[in-house]
């Protein structure tokens, strides 16, 4: 029989994304311009994520000016005399436990671009509710954000050791109004921190990828989880995976291997290989179709077969020539 060579790009598309510091209140009732206040030890600065946690509130006693920062009100931001003058490439959003308050006073206000979202003259602003250059000027400053379905449909959600660091990645087929995605971790899968902020593509109905690496990591074992959040504030969590950072454990690569629609073979190292690896697709009667060496492979590596290649069953193997040889089904 004929066999069949098909010429496959090889890619693995991480979107470039920015992770934003997340800041977070510690202090309940502590002043905004005090360091103690916040668990960074500092005030919030320039692209901030800043989150007022449930059941916490924040005194806003000065005049603060920010640019570019996602400010999360879960608790309470009062405005006790104080002003909150941001660019309009930021964002408050309200959730449905938060609050921001006045003491009537109108030269209490929080302006996102020059427009004024709120005022202390209305004593109370609740949520769910969201403010950025979008919405209306005071008294209409916050917009409602109501009940909307979550947004996003996750197609992989994987990480990966490298040394010391871990590289998280997430896939997504579909996105409507999604707005972003939160990094978390945690030491023992209990108590989860978020460690960054990365910007979502928005509305797509094509395969987003995304990625994050992080850094240095210290705890012997590690959990990681993915928070995306839409534009009205609604939520939902991608699975938990799991990390084991002990020097001593040895644990085999391990290679999973999927396919997804046009045509696309997903390969995921659950550690780096410091070698090159063969990637070789055949058919089920052993005929080469392709084949494509891959350097020093970690994480989620796709391919992309011709959209030519008849439907059916295939065989994935995946070699190092040493002590990695694994193969597996997929169907296109």
């Amino acid at each position: 029989m004929k066999k069949l060579y098909f010429i496959i790009a090889l890619f693995f598309t991480a979107v470039t994304v920015s992770a934003n510091p997340v800041i977070t209140v510690i202090q309940n009732e502590g002043s905004w311009k005090n360091n103690s206040t916040w668990d960074l030890n500092r005030k919030p600065q320039d692209g901030d994520t800043i989150v007022i946690p449930v059941g916490f509130i924040v005194k806003l006693d000065n005049t603060q000016n920010l640019n570019n920062v996602y400010i999360k009100v879960y608790g309470t931001i009062d405005l006790d005399g104080g002003k909150l003058n941001l660019d309009a490439n930021s964002t408050v959003m309200i959730y449905s436990t938060g609050a921001v308050i006045g003491h009537g006073n109108s030269s209490e206000y929080i302006r996102i671009g020059g427009v004024y979202k709120f005022r202390g003259t209305s004593n109370y602003q609740g949520g769910p509710s969201i403010a950025n250059e979008n919405t209306g000027t005071y008294p209409s400053g916050f917009e409602s954000t109501g009940s909307a379905s979550l947004p996003v449909k996750f197609v992989g959600f994987n990480v990966a050791r490298q040394n010391r660091d871990i590289l998280i990645q997430w896939s997504t087929s579909q996105e409507y109004n999604s707005n972003h995605y939160e990094v978390e971790r945690s030491d023992n899968g209990i108590a989860w921190k978020p460690i960054a902020i990365v910007t979502a593509a928005g509305n797509s109905n094509t395969i987003q990828n995304y990625a994050y690496t992080d850094k240095s990591v210290t705890a012997a074992k590690v959990y990681y989880r993915v928070k995306q959040v839409d534009i009205d504030g609604h939520f939902d969590y991608t699975v938990v995976r799991s990390v084991s950072m002990e020097s001593n454990s040895i644990v085999p690569v391990n290679v999973k291997i999927s396919s997804g629609n046009n045509n696309t073979v997903y390969l995921h190292f659950s550690e780096e290989i410091k070698t090159d690896v063969m990637v070789r697709i055949l058919s089920m009667n052993g005929s080469l179709i392709y084949q494509q060496k891959i350097s020093n492979p970690v994480g989620q590596q796709n391919i992309t077969v011709n959209n030519n290649l008849p439907k059916g069953i295939y065989v994935v193997n995946v070699s190092d020539n040493k002590s990695l040889n694994t193969a597996g089904q997929v169907s296109f």
